[in-house]
């Protein structure tokens, strides 16, 4: 037995031998030494984001006491091993291809900043170029797709996406990154969808660009939302409503309490509208509260709440809350869920003020929805006051306008649809010019049908009734249809008529 416990301590002897004693950690390159803020500025990341990627290993540091040291080199390295940044661009090729699109559009020459190296001068300042170019070109969004071969570059004016320059597809993944950076997000992250805030300051105007990266077949995608800081700070006036609806609606305004309905699709102005009626009423003798997804627009005076469902901050739970801070008004972005519309109605009919939007394409359809979502047809009757349905349409060019008449068929039936005499209509079209871009067109107004429920309209509400009948009987009570709107303007050379129909898209032969 003593034998075999010598043999066991001797073979363990040996391998401890045969282990490799560890090395000292080596020394690290020589170079320029950052501390933390620096490195931090140098990817052009915040604090915040760089104390992540230092906890996740991702970045290389040296600790001296209680400062944290960074090489230059280490850094370097990292941006070209997680991220094909700037440092891995060829530059002159991506020059050559951002002047030859500008060329043609008839653009001066980008003026490319000074940066530490030529490929991050070239990638800062085509990212620059595009985020200004698409605001002096009253651009909503800017689009960033791959294709197979390429990167399409597209802006969307006045509603309507047109290409600016496509660009090699190499350029991609920088052109994305450089937007991640300037977005707070993570660089090295492309399986999953992210989104990132840039504030930019251009000709003396505060943007708020919302970024938004997709991973899509042939690699990252980007789109920039751009949020016009002072597009808000509109009189109801400039929003297109004619006087006898903006009277209407401004009066709705200033009852004490009750619910007001903005709907329409995605990307009809709703948003804007329901700013511009907080703007009218805004004043500090009263409490006003808002519970956005996100807060797109800074209001002056007002509590504006960011929706946190991490948190368990929902719009549901704020308007809990909301009803012990003493509102006057209230604000939902989006009304879009059953505990949230109870919040709302529950607001409406207890002495506040509610505004919030919704997605149903025309008026009295909110009725029928706010129904269907399960809150009780007198619940509705009692707490709805207004609804207000829009699109947008585009403007006819002031620069290039001309008279114009359309076909005779199609004004004798939209007569008949809408009741309007058109024969003496100043319809006019643009020609297309420099300012428009050639499309005859240049910024939107909007259209709309505004619902005021009366006391017969609420008696109709609160027994079983369908869309289609609480539609005639609103139209009989004083409702304006949309289509009528939409044609009236045309008829006042505001816009056109064809583009009246595109918007409308087929529902002037379904509402008359």
């Amino acid at each position: 037995m003593r034998k075999k416990k010598a043999g066991a301590a001797t073979k363990r002897a040996a391998r401890t031998a045969a282990k490799p004693t560890p090395k000292k950690q080596d020394a690290p390159p020589a170079g320029e030494v950052l501390d933390l803020k620096s490195a931090a500025g140098f990817l052009k990341v915040s604090k915040p984001t760089f104390y992540r990627w230092l906890a996740q290993g991702k970045i290389k540091g040296h600790k001296a006491g209680n400062q944290w040291r960074f090489y230059r080199a280490d850094l370097e390295h990292f941006l070209r091993a997680e991220e094909p940044s700037a440092l891995q661009v060829d530059s002159d090729a991506l020059r050559q291809a951002v002047e030859k699109a500008r060329k043609a559009r008839k653009l001066p020459p980008i003026e490319w900043p000074e940066a530490e190296t030529p490929e991050e001068s070239t990638v800062i300042g085509t990212v620059n170029m595009l985020i200004r170019d698409a605001i002096d070109a009253r651009a909503s969004d800017i689009h960033l797709d791959n294709n197979a071969d390429e990167m399409l570059v597209r802006y969307r004016v006045d509603g309507v996406l047109s290409e600016v320059m496509s660009l090699p597809r190499d350029f991609a993944k920088p052109l994305v990154s450089r937007l991640k950076l300037m977005g707070d997000m993570n660089i090295s992250e492309r399986r999953l969808p992210q989104n990132g805030r840039i504030f930019v300051e251009h000709r003396d105007l505060e943007f708020d660009v919302r970024v938004v990266t997709l991973p899509a077949q042939f690699g990252e995608s980007a789109i920039c939302r751009i949020l016009d800081q002072s597009s808000i700070l509109i009189g109801l006036d400039k929003l297109g409503l004619l006087q006898p609806m903006q009277k209407a609606f401004e009066k709705s305004l200033h009852t004490p309490n009750g619910m007001i309905v903005v709907t329409g699709p995605a990307g009809s102005g709703r948003t804007t509208t329901l700013y511009s009626a907080l703007n009218l009423v805004n004043s500090r003798r009263i409490k006003i509260v808002s519970i956005e997804d996100p807060v797109e627009y800074r209001l002056r005076d007002t509590m504006q709440v960011h929706v946190n469902r991490k948190a368990g901050l929902t719009p549901a739970f704020a308007m809990r809350m909301f009803m012990h801070s003493d509102p006057d008004i209230i604000l939902v972005g989006d009304l879009r869920d059953l505990e949230t519309a109870a919040g709302c109605v529950n607001a409406a009919m207890t002495g506040h003020l509610v505004l919030t939007a919704m997605l149903p394409i025309e008026a009295p359809s909110v009725i029928t929805r706010l129904i269907e979502m399960g809150i009780g047809p007198f619940i509705v009757s009692a707490s709805v006051i207004t609804v207000l349905a829009q699109r947008l349409v585009r403007r006819v060019c002031p620069h290039c306008k001309a008279d114009d008449r359309p076909n005779p068929d199609l004004l004798q039936r939209l007569e008949a649809q809408t009741g309007l005499d058109l024969s003496n209509a100043k319809f006019q079209r643009g020609k297309g010019c420099k300012e428009c871009r050639q499309t005859g067109y240049r910024g939107r107004t909007a259209i709309f049908e505004l619902l005021e429920v009366d006391d017969k309209l609420r008696e109709l509400i609160a027994r079983p009734v369908t869309t289609a009948d609480f539609r005639a009987a609103a139209i009989d009570a004083g409702m304006t249809p949309m289509l009528r709107d939409g044609i009236e303007k045309a008829a006042q050379g505001i816009t056109t008529v064809e583009e009246v129909l595109r918007v409308l898209a087929g529902e002037q032969n379904e509402h008359a």
